[in-house]
């Protein structure tokens, strides 16, 4: 026997399974024993057997709500800035200003290194500035009155010269003890301790601007006609599955990667004070929305024909439906023709069950539209509505 068609059997033969025990299980509950003893005193036989005979199904009515078309994919959160502060003199940490986590201003003092050997080099510098200022300011005057040549002269300007750039020389070193953030942001890194010895060029910082983040996806070529700059995405995380964040799109590269087959697109992710550069996001960009669209939990689609039908419970009995889909929105589908407002469809119970079966609704209710839910799609972790457009 083929695999092909023992998954065929297994398809039909556990669903009829799953059937046959909820009837088992309903038959037991005290809905059913009250009904039965109700019948029992009407003494109808014949209703009692009617009763018996109607399956348990529960179903959830047809309601109208939005449902979108999109594209969807998964990428880490990055700041649209992040640089690493570095240390541009070498000296002893002497005094930390500032701690992970804390919002810091571009020009604000991070981190002060010992400056005491700075000064005297300081001092020396401003001396010997001093003594090649008035040497050249005699040479000078005895050069104008031609009393020495004009390479003596010259000699004494440039060690003037020199003098004052390396008085300018040590001053940055002084004022580089002074470690300053570059851009407003947050600290994200500090990667220096009190007494340690800084080195020219060592990286001590790390500042991110979090306002906003950004998000770079792939995006595959065959879909590139679907998203646009300005367009509208929706950004879900893992530490808050049930918030939805806005994003929108910001740059799309003008190349395909040949390696690839995709286009890099670049999203614009406000932080809400909540998201992070790092977290792993899922991305989900809207291609086309549709208000006041009939709605049916996709679990109500028949899996047992190739065709697009459901059972919808009208007068009691189990009534197959043809329908025409739209667009797939996680869990939800749009229903384009077939039912109505207010339809009763079944979602569960309806596996093996025969049309124009006698059914009972067990805790029926109205359902409102179901929170939007991550779809598994193909084209390496994309995925989109069932009828948007390709």
């Amino acid at each position: 026997m083929s695999r092909r068609y023992t998954r065929e059997i297994v398809s039909r033969v556990v669903p009829l399974a799953a059937v046959l025990s909820m009837v088992c299980l309903s038959a037991c509950d005290q809905e059913e024993g009250g009904g039965a003893r109700a019948g029992g005193q009407r003494g109808g036989r014949g209703q009692r057997d009617s009763g018996d005979a109607a399956l348990p199904v529960k179903t959830e009515a047809v309601t109208l709500g939005e449902v979108t078309s999109y594209v969807e994919t998964h990428a880490r959160l990055e700041a649209e800035r992040w640089v690493e502060v570095v240390s541009r003199a070498q000296g002893l940490a002497e005094r930390l200003q500032t701690e992970e986590g804390e919002r810091v201003e571009a020009g604000q003092i991070l981190l002060h290194l010992e400056k005491e050997e700075l000064r005297l080099q300081l001092e020396q510098a401003r001396v010997s500035a001093h003594q090649a200022q008035a040497t050249f300011d005699r040479t000078k005057a005895l050069q104008e009155r031609r009393m020495i040549s004009q390479q003596e002269y010259e000699t004494t300007r440039n060690e003037l010269e020199n003098a004052e750039v390396s008085l300018r020389e040590v001053q940055l070193r002084l004022e580089y003890a002074d470690i300053r953030a570059p851009i407003d942001g947050v600290v994200m890194l500090r990667s220096v301790e009190m007494g340690d010895l800084v080195r020219t060029n060592q990286v001590v910082f790390a500042i991110a601007d979090l306002q906003p983040l950004l998000a770079r996806i792939r995006v595959p070529e065959k879909r590139m006609t679907q998203v646009l700059v300005g367009q509208e995405a929706r950004i879900t995380v893992d530490p808050v599955p049930d918030r939805v964040f806005s994003a929108t799109v910001r740059m799309i590269s003008p190349g395909v990667d040949p390696a690839s087959g995709t286009i890099k697109v670049t999203l614009e992710v406000p932080a809400a004070g909540i998201l992070r550069p790092g977290m792993f996001a899922t991305v989900r960009i809207i291609t086309d929305s549709r208000k006041d669209a009939l709605i049916i939990p996709k679990k109500a689609l028949l899996l047992e024909t190739d065709e697009d039908d459901v059972f919808a419970v009208r007068e009691g009995k189990a009534e197959r439906v043809r329908i025409e889909l739209g667009y797939t929105d996680g869990d939800r589908v749009q229903v384009v023709t077939g039912l109505e407002e207010g339809d009763e469809v079944i979602t569960v119970g309806h596996e093996g069950l025969k049309e124009n079966a006698a059914v009972r609704i067990v805790g029926a209710k109205t359902s409102a539209p179901a929170a939007e839910a991550p779809a598994e799609g193909g084209d390496g972790g994309w995925s989109g509505s069932r009828g948007g457009s390709e």
